[in-house]
């Protein structure tokens, strides 16, 4: 069990790929526009593939606050949406929330990278520690009850 608090862009990466290689069962993040965590890196994608494909209940359950971005620069991650529809669900937050400033990197109830303001890199990280994590759990949880709009890989229509 460790905590450490970091402030450089480059440990909160590094954190990141770590916490991506604890993961097992679950990831649950909230994010502006996933755009510094970078899921459409080649490396971060194959991540993130290979842990939604690796068998089991494993599931993906994000929420950003700005899907623009997301729907316009992120073939990768769309593509993952598209080819993982039943373990990775990604939805867009209601725009009273878009104003919170922290961001939430979870796996497995037990691992997280909180980042506390969008635009420093100050963020704590949490290894295999559930009661430290167990707060912003439950932060995700009252986030995910206020609902949002759906994000899918297709656009549906006539």
């Amino acid at each position: 069990m460790s905590v450490e608090l970091i402030t450089s862009w480059g440990k909160y990466d590094k954190s990141l790929r770590r916490i991506m290689s604890l993961a097992s069962q679950s990831l649950c993040v909230f994010d502006d526009d996933l755009a510094r965590l970078k899921f459409e890196d080649a490396e971060r994608a194959e991540s993130l593939r290979a842990f939604l494909g690796a068998g089991g209940q494993r599931n993906a359950h994000i929420v950003v606050k700005n899907a623009a971005p997301l729907r316009r620069d992120s073939p990768r991650l769309m593509k993952l949406l598209g080819d993982y529809p039943h373990r990775l669900s990604i939805f867009e937050c209601p725009e009273h929330l878009a104003a919170l400033a922290d961001a939430l990197f979870i796996a497995d109830d037990r691992h997280a990278l909180i980042r506390f303001s969008r635009d420093h890199a100050r963020a704590r990280v949490i290894i295999d520690d559930a009661p430290q994590c167990a707060p912003y759990l439950h932060r995700f949880a009252e986030i995910v009850k206020e609902g949002g709009e759906q994000i899918c890989a297709t656009t549906l229509g006539l």
